[in-house]
């Protein structure tokens, strides 16, 4: 997690281009955090609160890490956990909640993802081949969210799904 590669790379671009700085409130979950380095940026941008987990404890330990040689470890909250396996529902919700994973996984945690987005907020899609992206694109669709922003990398595509509807909005 440098921020080299393609799909980490639009996923920073999208913290940048969806922060409000005249929202003091807007938050950010960062779903499978491998390295910590969205949520670390999300913080030193101005989200909060910005959580962060993963299923890998070693990527728990070395986001934590990496959290404190940034100076954020005192506001940025990363724990051991599976997508496959938090609550349905969630009571904390997200203004941007970021999700580098793979195109099957995104597919069927789809309503675990959305539980956690907040009303007018943006689900940040990476990590998908291109040839998989269309399918993730009507998976997300079908939920009725719509895709405002896509990039095509190498054999990378990443998108950015808001709610569709009169709350939707960007940012």
């Amino acid at each position: 997690g440098t921020g080299q590669h393609a799909t980490t790379r639009f996923c920073l671009e999208q913290l940048v281009a969806l922060r409000d700085p005249e929202n003091a409130s807007q938050s950010m979950l960062d779903v499978g955090t491998g390295s910590g380095i969205l949520a670390i940026a999300a913080v030193k941008l101005g989200y909060q609160p910005v959580h962060a987990f993963d299923f890998d404890p070693d990527c728990v330990r070395v986001s934590n890490e990496n959290a404190g040689l940034n100076g954020v470890a005192e506001v940025l909250t990363v724990t051991h956990d599976d997508i496959t396996r938090v609550p349905k529902k969630s009571k904390q919700r997200y203004s941007v909640v970021c999700a580098n994973l793979i195109y099957d996984l995104l597919i069927a945690e789809r309503d675990r993802l959305l539980a956690r987005v907040s009303p007018g907020g943006s689900l940040v899609l990476a990590g998908i081949l291109e040839s998989q992206f269309g399918m993730v694109r009507k998976a997300f669709e079908e939920a009725g969210w719509r895709l405002i922003q896509a990039t095509t990398d190498k054999e990378w595509r990443s998108g950015t799904f808001v709610k569709k509807g009169p709350a939707a909005r960007r940012g």
